[in-house]
Formats: structure tokens, C-alpha cells, sequence
């Protein structure tokens, strides 16, 4: 149990630690390097394919050779507008900043030939962070220009920390410096060309609940897309025709004018923002973003390896766990792969972190608590068993963990010898022994159990091993003394006659672990056939003193009845009543030492009486007075009525023999407390000589008596006082005897109160 208890602690500090780590490489995204080049190798797989409407009109190194360098005039461009107006394409991207008047008749000429464009739109920019303190500064294209075309889209670009475009978002939204500064939506340039191309807002556009939320864009192979020179078409060597129905981007493609950016292609090169745009149209158009998963699903998701590997630590073997574990990293990878194809980008590296960082974590928690806990059971075990010699010092150095294995592997056979030798004690038992688990089957039996069952014992339920073995007549009452809750008691043993005639006592015992927990019960069966035999026959010598022996002196006395009362009848008839009463004694005697005490409720005034009145013809004849005070207040006990009639009987019988003639008995009942226990006292006092010193110790003892001089000193009186004594001590109580200075002997007897009714009901 305390294993388990701190392996548990253990298993839930590692549980939350992983679980920590996982949501908090999701929340800060912190292994964006190694999911973006798991990405990048997934994307190569399967490319988009690139529309055919899409034209791009590119300003690349022939054009420059061509016009001269870069920045060309604006007269230069109300040229190609012009072209671009005649041969009516769907919609017109012009991909180039124009945030800054130039000259103003260009700048009209510029304006009047976009004015003949309907679906031209030219591109704004945001600056981060604004001037003067604001959060950033829009770039728009020059007022005469903005009037002219139909709308203005934002182009700014999304980098990843490696510093490549793998994200867009279609809107920007922001507050504009106004005086009510109302939040402005500027959705992106290639969602103003779609909504112009095809009269309407993209798909994708109309499902995002918010159009800022990044989408990852598939790109189509380095130049897929149609593209012609700038210089080619001012020059007119491009027909109209060509032109017509295109949904043309004009942006910068040459190497030297700053707007080539690097992006997932796994070549390593940089692709020109105009092509970055067109990817971004075409992804529109086809509606094939890849969305990344929402923080809570990718949380979900990026758990359950770790908590599947974590459960199964308490179900499998460590050799299965690695083989689920390099499984969960492949299923890991699959998941991604599979959502990827439904355009779901589900991050692995936060996932496989969670399993990299459980296994080894876990592996080296339960290794040092492990550790920690054979070392505490190892010095226990040293300890306990000092007789076993302490295991040699290994062959070369070994880690603890190795030396610790190789002491338990001394302390396994050790306990596995002594398993052997206590079996083989139980098995070779002179007595038949098995025992029983608490569901009630038979766990061991050894030989003399086992015994006659030729099909073998063990395994059996307890109830079919006593059929076997306990006759029928005694069988309920061993499954009676089985039902009981095991208590000490004086007598904790059922007797049986078995199936063979044999007389067996049998115990049961509790099986205790060493934490105190009951965990099934030996049951000893005992041979005590020779013993019953015995009884048997005391039984039969009882019998013969109790019957046999007391019917002579009966007839003895009921033959003096009657004569003369001359020396020798009354000789005869002393001798006969003396033999009677050793008889009763004896009989008394062996008979409580037998039998259980079966007490009940007695008054004690009327038992004491009673035994006075049966002695009053004896006291009668020497003028004896036997008086009786009871002070008791009508005291109960618990006792035996027979045996404590006698007791007082052979009592009083005693002080009526030892007295004088004409002499006083006095009997005094009285309540006293001892040591706040309620007693009743009996005290019995005579006028005799008392009792000798010599005596005084060894009075209650058997044959103790010396009536050698009938009216001298009292020396004892043989069994009649330790039948008193075993009945007295029988009932919980205790005799004295001592002498009195006035003269005589005086007996005190203390039997504790019977309980009142009342308080034995509470």
C-alpha cells in the first residue's frame, strides 16, 4: 500500500506537469520552427494546381531593361491602364504602392486612365507601429487615384517566425484615428478582386466567424501561374484577346526591387509578392485554405496520447508500453496527415513532446520510488532476520538499483526456503489441519487431512471438506461454532465425532496480514478420542460415587433410624454421614470443573436462609443458636442455586460441628463497595477454638482436613472447604477464612451484585 500511495502521487505530479507543458507549448505556440517544416514537407505531397484565369504582369528584369530603372514614371502606367481598359479583363490587381504625388500631370494622366478601368483596385498598407503614438498609419494610394478605381484592399503579409509567408487573413480590421474613431473592415486586395471577378464575397470569407483569423495557404509549384512582361504588353506585342476575361495581377517579379519573400516550397528560394497574391487568389477561388485547429480542439487532441500512455503505465508491461508508445507517435503523425486532407492543420510537436517528456519522467519516478521502497523493505527485512547472513558484496561495481535487485533476489529465496519449511511443518502436523480464504474454499490441507480422499481436498469449499469429514449427527454444531465471531472465550473449540468414529476438537484461528487484515482462518482438529474415552469413564466413576456409593450409606442410615442412640450406633452413624458427604464433595467437585457456568438471577437472604433451616435439626441437638441479620436489602447475584446451597450448607454445617454446646452461629448479609464494584457480603462466624495457624494458609486446599481431635482445635475440613472455594471462585466471588480474637473462626464470603435489569437493558 505505501508503493501504490506514492506511485500514485508520483503518476498525478507527472500527469500535470506533462499536461502543463503540452497547453503551454500550444498557447505560445513554442515549437512553431519544427510543425512549420512538418508542414512544409506535408504541403510538397499534393499542390495545388494554379488557375488558368489568373495572369500575372510581371515588372521583371526585361521590363526594367527595357523602361530604364525603377521607380518608373507614372505617364508609364496610365499607358498599361489604358491597354488594360480596351481589352476588358474580369478584374485588375495593380500590386504597386502609389501613397506619394508625384508629378501632377502624370498623376492625372495616371488617374484619368484608371478611371477607364470598372474593376481596378490598387492596394493600401499598414505601418506598425503608427506615428505620434498610434497603434499604426494606413498607406493609401493618392487621392486623385483612390477616386479612380473602384476599391483599395489591404496587402500586407503574415510571417511566420522563421520569417516565411505561410499565413494570409482575408480582412484587416482596426479603429481609425476619427473623431468617433469607428472600427474600420479593409478586407485583403484578392478578396476586392474576387468579390469584382465573380460578384460576390468568397466562401471562405462568409464561413470565418472572423476574417482576421490566419488561414494557412497551399501553393502552387514556383511559377505555375500564367505570366507575360510588363514591357511586352505596353509595347503591344500582347493581343487584346489575350487579356480579355483574365483576372490580371501587375506587380513587381525582378530581384532587385525588394518584394520577393520566402515561402514554403522547400527549395529555400523567395517567390515575388505578386505571385504570393495570386497563390492567395487561387486558394479563394477553389476555396482550399488550411485552417490550424482552435486552441481547445488542438489542447484535446495534443492530450489524449499523453493520458492514453499515462493509464496505460498501470495496465502494461514496460515492453508493451514502448511499442504504444512508438505507436502513438505514428498515430501522432497520421491524425495530422489525415486532417490535412480535410484542410485541417492540426500541429504533432506539442504532442510528441507530451509523450517524450511522460515516458522518461514516469520511467525515472517509479524506478526511484521503487527504488526507495525495496531499500525500505530490504533494511526492514535485515532487520527482522538477523539469523540470515547479509547477501554477498556483488562481482564488480553495480548501480543500487542492480545491487538492490540482487539483495531481493537473496531475500525471495530466503522467504521461499522458509515458505517450504513452514509447509512442510503444517503438512507432517500429528493432527489433520486445513485451511480456508474468506470465500470459503479450502486453500490448504495437509496429510492427515487429506487423508481417505482419493479425488484430494484442496480447493474444496468448506462446507463439502466438514460433510467429508464431520458425521452427520455433529455437523450443525460445527457449523454453528464456525458462524461465530471468533471472541476469547474459555472454551473456543467445538467437540465432533467424525465419519470414522474418531472425537476430534476442533479451533479455528484468524490468517492475519502483517497490516492486520483477516485474510482466511486455520482450522486444528485435535485427536481427542483417548481423552473422550477418559470422560467417559470419570463419567462412570462419578456415577458409581454419586449412586453407587451413597446408596450403602443411605441404608446405613436409615438402619440407625430408629435404635438405641448408644455410642456405637452413634459412631456408625457419624462415620456413614462423613462418607456421604466426602461422596457429595467429590462429585460436587469434578462436576463444576466439567461444566460451563449457567448462572440466574438469586436472592441471596433467601438461599442463606434456606441452607440455615436444613441445619436446624443438627444444632437443635447440642443447643446450638444459629442466628441470621440481613442487612442486604434484598440483594440479587447471578449463581448456581444448587452448588451455592451446598457451599453454605457444608458452611454452616462446619461452624455447628466446631462450636460448642449451647454455643451461637451468627450469619450477617450485608451491601459493600470495592473498588466501585457492588459485592454482597456472607460472613459465618462461630464460638468455637478457631482455626490452627498452621492451617490458616492451606485451608480451601483438597484433603486438608485433620479431625483427628473432634472438640479441639479446627485444622480443616477436607473437601468440603475446596468445594466451597471452586464453587465461590465459579461465581466470580472469593472466600477468607480467619480467627476471631473473642474466639472462634469466621468465613467471609464476596459474590459480586447481580446487574440492575434497567442499566443491562441500556
Amino acid at each position: 500500500m505505501k508503493l501504490r500511495r506514492r506511485l500514485g502521487i508520483e503518476w498525478a505530479g507527472v500527469a500535470l506537469v506533462a499536461s502543463l507543458v503540452v497547453i503551454a507549448l500550444i498557447y505560445w505556440n513554442s515549437l512553431s520552427g519544427f510543425d512549420n517544416l512538418l508542414y512544409d514537407r506535408l504541403s510538397d505531397v499534393d499542390r495545388p494546381e494554379a488557375s488558368e484565369e489568373i495572369l500575372i504582369i510581371a515588372i521583371d528584369e526585361d521590363s526594367l531593361a527595357r523602361f530604364g530603372k525603377w521607380p518608373w514614371s507614372r505617364q508609364r502606367h496610365a499607358e498599361l491602364l489604358d491597354i488594360l481598359a480596351d481589352a476588358q479583363p474580369k478584374a485588375v490587381a495593380f500590386d504597386i504602392l502609389l501613397s506619394e504625388p508625384g508629378n501632377a500631370d502624370e498623376d492625372a494622366a495616371l488617374a484619368e486612365a484608371a478611371a477607364k478601368n470598372e474593376n481596378l483596385f490598387l492596394p493600401l498598407h499598414f505601418v506598425f507601429p503608427g506615428t505620434n503614438g498610434a497603434e499604426f498609419d494606413i498607406k493609401e494610394p493618392i487621392l486623385p487615384l483612390r477616386q479612380s478605381v473602384a476599391d483599395v484592399g489591404h496587402v500586407n503579409l503574415q510571417f511566420d517566425r522563421d520569417g516565411v509567408v505561410r499565413r494570409t487573413t482575408l480582412c484587416f480590421v482596426g479603429t481609425q484615428e476619427t473623431s468617433d474613431s469607428k472600427e474600420i473592415v479593409w478586407p485583403h486586395l484578392m478578396e476586392q478582386i474576387y468579390r469584382s471577378a465573380f460578384g460576390k464575397s468568397s466562401a471562405v470569407y462568409d464561413r470565418s466567424d472572423n476574417c482576421e483569423q490566419p488561414l494557412l495557404m497551399p501553393f502552387a509549384s514556383r511559377g505555375s501561374f500564367s505570366q507575360i512582361a510588363y514591357a511586352a504588353v505596353v509595347d503591344g506585342e500582347i493581343p487584346a484577346a489575350f487579356l480579355q476575361d483574365k483576372i490580371i495581377l501587375v506587380g513587381a517579379t525582378a530581384q532587385g526591387l525588394g518584394d520577393q519573400h520566402p515561402v514554403p516550397l522547400g527549395d529555400g528560394g523567395t517567390m515575388a509578392g505578386v505571385e504570393i497574391m495570386a497563390n492567395m487568389l487561387n486558394d479563394i477561388q477553389a476555396d482550399q485554405f488550411i485552417t490550424p485547429a482552435s486552441p481547445s480542439f488542438h489542447i484535446i487532441l495534443s492530450l489524449i496520447p499523453t493520458w492514453i500512455l499515462l493509464i496505460g503505465f498501470w495496465r502494461w508491461r514496460p515492453r508493451t508500453t514502448i511499442f504504444v508508445s512508438l505507436a502513438l507517435v505514428g498515430i501522432i503523425f497520421a491524425t495530422s496527415v489525415l486532417l490535412l486532407s480535410f484542410e485541417i492543420w492540426l500541429a504533432p510537436g506539442a504532442a510528441l513532446v507530451g509523450l517524450a517528456l511522460v515516458y522518461p519522467i514516469w520511467g525515472w519516478r517509479r524506478l526511484q520510488a521503487t527504488s526507495d521502497f525495496m531499500g525500505d523493505e530490504l533494511k526492514n527485512y535485515r532487520s527482522e532476520t538477523p539469523d540470515i547472513p547479509v547477501l554477498q558484496a556483488p562481482l564488480g561495481p553495480v548501480d543500487l538499483v542492480t545491487e538492490q535487485a540482487e539483495e531481493l533476489a537473496h531475500a525471495i529465496k530466503y522467504v521461499r526456503d522458509l515458505r517450504r519449511f513452514i509447509s512442510d511443518a503444517l503438512t507432517n502436523l500429528p493432527d489433520p489441519m486445513f485451511i480456508t480464504g474468506l470465500d470459503g474454499q479450502v486453500k490448504f490441507v495437509n496429510k492427515l487431512a487429506q487423508t481417505g480422499f482419493e479425488d484430494g481436498a484442496q480447493d474444496l469449499a468448506l462446507n463439502d471438506m466438514l460433510a467429508r469429514f464431520v458425521s452427520p449427527t455433529d455437523l450443525g454444531d460445527v457449523k454453528d461454532y464456525l458462524a461465530l465471531d471468533q471472541q476469547a472465550r474459555e472454551h473456543d473449540y467445538v467437540d465432533f465425532t467424525s465419519t470414522s468414529d474418531q472425537v476430534f476438537a476442533m479451533r479455528r484461528a484468524r490468517v492475519l496480514s502483517d497490516e492486520g487484515e483477516l485474510r482466511g482462518h486455520i482450522h486444528y482438529l485435535a485427536d481427542i478420542t483417548a481423552v473422550a474415552n477418559a470422560a467417559q469413564e470419570r463419567e462412570e466413576v462419578l456415577q458409581l460415587l454419586s449412586h453407587d456409593m451413597r446408596s450403602p450409606q443411605a441404608a446405613i442410615l436409615a438402619l440407625l433410624d430408629g435404635q438405641d442412640a448408644t455410642d456405637s450406633n452413634k459412631r456408625i452413624e457419624d462415620h456413614a454421614r462423613r462418607t456421604l458427604a466426602l461422596a457429595d464433595n467429590f462429585v460436587g467437585l469434578a462436576r463444576i470443573k466439567s461444566s460451563e457456568f449457567s448462572g440466574e438471577d438469586i436472592l441471596l437472604s433467601d438461599l442463606v436462609i434456606e441452607a440455615n433451616d436444613s441445619l436446624w435439626p443438627l444444632a437443635k441437638q447440642r443447643g446450638i443458636k444459629s442466628r441470621v441479620d440481613d442487612q442486604s436489602d434484598g440483594a440479587f447475584i447471578v449463581g448456581e442455586p444448587s452448588s451455592l446451597y451446598r457451599s453454605f450448607v457444608n458452611l454452616i454445617d462446619n461452624a455447628i460441628k466446631y462450636s460448642p454446646d449451647n454455643g451461637e452461629i451468627s450469619l450477617l448479609l450485608r451491601k459493600i463497595n470495592l473498588d466501585r464494584q457492588p459485592f454482597v457480603s456472607v460472613t459465618i462466624a462461630d464460638q468455637g477454638d478457631g482455626i490452627a495457624a498452621d492451617m490458616l494458609d492451606q485451608l480451601f486446599e483438597r484433603f486438608a482436613s485433620d479431625d483427628s481431635e473432634a472438640k479441639g482445635i479446627v485444622k480443616g475440613a477436607g473437601l468440603g472447604l475446596n468445594f466451597v472455594a471452586a464453587v465461590i471462585e465459579r461465581h466470580g466471588g472469593t472466600i477468607s477464612a480467619e480467627n476471631v480474637r473473642k474466639g472462634g473462626a469466621r468465613f467471609t464470603i464476596l459474590l459480586p451484585l447481580a446487574p440492575d435489569p434497567a442499566e443491562a437493558e441500556q
